[in-house]
């Protein structure tokens, strides 16, 4: 990737948060005529703006059915992570619905993938059922602001792959293989590569019915979370479609099904899973994925 490219994009997603949501144009401009853009809302009733779109020229739509349903309040990168052709932005934001009046404060996911000087594909993971529900008239509509997880401006850019990040991504081809090959039965394998004290979260974030997806803080903890996760799910399959790395940091990227054991309901989701290490072990851990179809199958 030039350096021209990626201080594009960076630039751009500067404006937009300065901008509060009205620069989409600017990311339009960049995006070859075939790009293809994607979304984990998928195209709901509620959010239907956030279907799939196969043109430059259909991408407007998107921006524009944004930025009538939303206002932004906040848009923070934490992280640009960068290898070959794709960027992983590892951002945050704050909207509010415009027509309900309430407001949306989630972790969000960002990648990018680059042909021949522009952005050709996009994909984003955010919190789905949050998103919808704040699309529903009724309830309760705080007027609290959201208070950012991540410091404005304090964005860095992570690219290179070191020794150190061959033997991370070894080590967890090694696992993924494992945990798909077994159904999940290999949850252990998880909790040894994991630093004594590890921070480790989930876009759902402890929210009913799904409630062993709160922060866990330490590898005992996460061994909790894998046992919680059994009784709740069975996996159907979790297939990994390709690992991003650079430095520290490994993103793993992946198709998954699960099926609740309580109501029997499956869901099916495209799923992120941002790991960071240090000195060969686990010291961070996001994974983000369709937290609406998670829930909805729990409930």
């Amino acid at each position: 990737m030039t350096p021209g490219i990626l201080r594009q994009i960076k630039t751009r997603y500067k404006t937009w948060d300065r901008g509060k949501g009205k620069t989409g144009q600017l990311f339009v401009d960049l995006m070859s005529d075939d790009a293809t853009f994607r979304s984990i809302g998928g195209g709901v009733e509620a959010m239907a703006f956030t279907r799939s779109y196969r043109t430059r020229k259909e991408i407007s739509a998107y921006f524009e059915g944004l930025i009538r349903d939303w206002q932004m309040i906040f848009f923070n990168v934490r992280l640009f992570l960068v290898q070959g052709d794709t960027i992983a932005i590892v951002c945050e934001c704050a909207w509010k619905q415009r027509h309900t009046g309430k407001t949306v404060h989630s972790p969000k996911l960002d990648i990018i993938r680059v042909k021949d000087g522009k952005m050709c594909d996009f994909f984003e993971y955010f919190d789905t059922h949050q998103a919808f529900a704040a699309c529903v008239p009724g309830g309760d509509v705080t007027a609290r602001k959201p208070r950012p997880l991540y410091k404005w401006g304090g964005s860095r850019t992570v690219s290179g792959v070191t020794s150190a990040t061959t033997a991370n991504v070894k080590t967890l081809k090694k696992l993924y293989a494992q945990w798909n090959k077994t159904k999940g039965g290999t949850a252990d394998s998880y909790v040894h590569v994991l630093a004594p004290n590890v921070l480790w979260g989930s876009l759902t974030g402890g929210a009913d019915p799904v409630t062993f997806t709160r922060t866990r803080l330490s590898r005992e903890e996460v061994a909790d979370y894998f046992r919680e996760l059994d009784q709740a799910f069975r996996m159907n399959y979790y297939k990994v479609t390709d690992y991003i790395a650079a430095g520290p940091f490994v993103l793993v990227l992946a198709d998954v099904s699960f099926t609740s054991r309580k109501t029997g309901k499956t869901f099916r989701s495209p799923k992120a899973d941002l790991w960071r290490f240090a000195r060969g072990k686990a010291t961070e851990f996001y994974e983000y994925y369709d937290t609406a179809q998670a829930i909805a199958a729990a409930s």
